[in-house]
């Protein structure tokens, strides 16, 4: 026998993973069974178009406290209406804004499918529902139920449990606990915790240690959340938000903190790491750099950041004497912040950096350089290639004024003052553009910002 009897050939069909849908036709005799494995492919085609989304939040699915109902003993959230797809690839859609209680009464197994309906993801893995204080992940993950009755003919009185009429694929929220151990270094008394516990889940430790040895060190799977998919989480779970919650009542809501947009599928992936030094065909390709998920999670710091500032600024009577140092041991690669006015609350452009290197440096004689508004977009794509920036390192970042916003305020127009930062690692971008700058408004040699 020819050794190539066993290889494939080419254009020859590859049955094994193949969809396998009910062939109708005349005459044919039709069972439920038949029809569940024809509903069996529809939802396995559905989840190869999931997967290769990609899992995350598409749209929507906002959590924060709900005002109206949220009480001290029994912490509510409101959550928009949105679409998430999970890692099985299963669409997640909750088609209008709603309130969900962090204590559990609903007992799940009153809204159990019944077994004859196929369901991926049922049971899901074991969490907290029923919560006290703690550090916790809201997560929406898919459900099942039934609707009506539906007639029978009474030929089999085994199949009466499942005479419903509709099988009705929804969504869940569920709650699972941090492991306390995970950050038991944080003190969650300290006014940077939030941040802290926000760049544990971005997994900030393993991305530093990776610029040690980037060519071998290189892990997959690094983080809070990545930890918790090894226990409660699993993978039909979507996370949503970080819910601190004390004897005080909800601490925090901090949604990107463990909220992801969609992670398309890596084809890098498969050699993140070097897993054997001695062999050439497994050196590693530096998938670090162009790894799709550090993106995705930059884009999260940056919108964690900005986030948490707003609840600074809507918690705090005097935001101009905040100082960011004592609210932020790291700061995203890029940010947007508030400055007050005369009729708008906002932050001190000299307070709030107080104890981090900017450039140009206060006291240099230099007053804080323009730029242009319509580079934003551009100086924020080119911060999503880089790192946050841990303020205890002494790093520097860039400190910018937009000079739209700031002509626009010295008009008097109703305009919220404002400061743009962006990580020490980009290039400088207040430069004076010929034909593309004013003369009061721009960084001129010797006179930096001046106008």
């Amino acid at each position: 026998m020819s050794t190539l009897d066993n290889v494939l050939q080419l254009q020859q069909p590859v049955k094994e993973g193949g969809i396998r849908s009910v062939n109708f036709f005349n005459g044919r005799l039709l069972t439920s069974k038949d029809l569940s494995r024809e509903q069996v492919a529809r939802r396995e085609a559905d989840a190869r178009l999931g997967l290769a989304l990609g899992d995350g939040v598409a749209f929507g699915l906002e959590a924060a406290r709900d005002a109206d109902l949220d009480q001290v003993n029994a912490p509510v959230l409101r959550v928009r209406a949105g679409l998430a797809v999970n890692r099985a690839g299963q669409t997640l859609c909750l088609t209008a804004d709603t309130s969900v209680a962090l204590t559990r009464r609903f007992d799940a197994g009153e809204a159990a499918a019944c077994d004859c309906v196929f369901a991926n993801c049922n049971p899901l893995a074991d969490g907290v529902y029923v919560a006290g204080a703690g550090v916790y992940v809201l997560t929406i993950a898919p459900a099942q139920t039934s609707e009506g009755r539906a007639p029978t003919n009474g030929l089999d009185p085994s199949n009466v449990r499942c005479n419903t009429d509709a099988t009705v694929d929804g969504v869940q929220f569920r709650l699972l606990a941090l492991n306390p151990l995970r950050f038991a270094d944080l003190d969650p008394s300290s006014s940077q915790f939030r941040n802290r516990l926000a760049y544990r889940c971005f997994g900030i430790e393993a991305r530093d240690s990776n610029t040690l040895d980037p060519w071998q060190n290189d892990p997959p799977n690094y983080g809070l959340i990545d930890e918790l998919r090894d226990s409660a989480l699993s993978d039909c779970d979507v996370p949503l938000a970080l819910v601190y919650w004390t004897s005080a009542g909800l601490n925090f809501v901090d949604t990107w903190a463990v909220r992801r947009r969609l992670l398309e599928p890596d084809a890098l992936s498969g050699y993140a790491f070097q897993r054997n030094p001695l062999d050439p065909a497994e050196l590693s390709s530096f998938a670090f750099q162009a790894r799709a998920r550090r993106l995705v999670e930059t884009h999260a710091m940056c919108a964690q950041f900005q986030q948490h500032l707003a609840d600074l600024l809507a918690a705090s009577a005097a935001p101009s004497a905040l100082i960011a140092t004592q609210y932020f041991r790291y700061l995203p690669p890029f940010g947007i912040v508030p400055l007050h006015s005369l009729s708008l609350h906002g932050f001190s452009d000299t307070t709030f950096f107080t104890g981090i290197v900017r450039r140009p440096a206060p006291g240099s004689g230099q007053s804080t350089p323009f730029i242009d508004a319509r580079l934003l977009g551009a100086l924020q794509a080119q911060a999503l290639a880089s790192t946050p920036t841990d303020v205890n390192q002494k790093e520097f970042v860039w400190v910018y004024r937009p000079w739209q916003n700031v002509k626009a305020s010295r008009e008097g127009e109703p305009v919220q003052p404002m400061l743009v930062f962006a990580s020490g690692q980009l290039p400088d971008i207040a430069v004076a553009r010929f034909d593309m700058a004013r003369l009061d408004y721009s960084n001129l040699a010797g006179c930096c910002g001046a106008p």
